[in-house]
């Protein structure tokens, strides 16, 4: 006589997830920070008369000298540009990320818009954009 087998169980493994993609090798993530750093820029141009000769000298006429507020103009266009430029740096960062992982092009426009940042911090510093 037959002996009744014995029930065979199945091992149901875990299935294996994939790790998750750290967020800023993300290539929506580093084509997001190259936008908003480069929208950023403009609109630091546009911030640029702030910290100008009209507005640190005076517009020329007799007894025009800086305006009032030319104190807070700096500071702002200051912060704007730092703003500017860690965008910048988060957006090379997140680009070098990617690099590593699928060999992406090196973001030759991103470090190029962080020199520009960086020569206007100098000028700033040293009242170079006063001329």
């Amino acid at each position: 006589m037959k002996q009744p087998q014995a029930k065979q169980r199945k091992e149901t493994r875990a299935p294996v997830l994939a790790e998750p993609e750290p967020f800023f090798s993300r290539t929506v993530i580093g084509n997001l920070l190259s936008i908003a750093a480069g929208l950023s820029f403009l609109f630091l141009c546009m911030l640029l008369p702030l910290v100008g000769p009209a507005a640190m000298r005076g517009s020329g006429s007799p007894g025009a000298g800086a305006v009032s507020h030319a104190r807070l103009n700096f500071l702002t266009f200051l912060a704007v540009l730092l703003f500017s430029m860690a965008l910048s740096v988060m957006a090379y960062f997140s680009k070098m990320e990617r690099r590593k992982k699928d060999g992406s092009p090196q973001p030759i426009y991103t470090i190029g818009l962080f020199v520009v940042l960086l020569f206007l911090l100098v000028a700033l510093f040293m009242g170079l954009l006063e001329i």
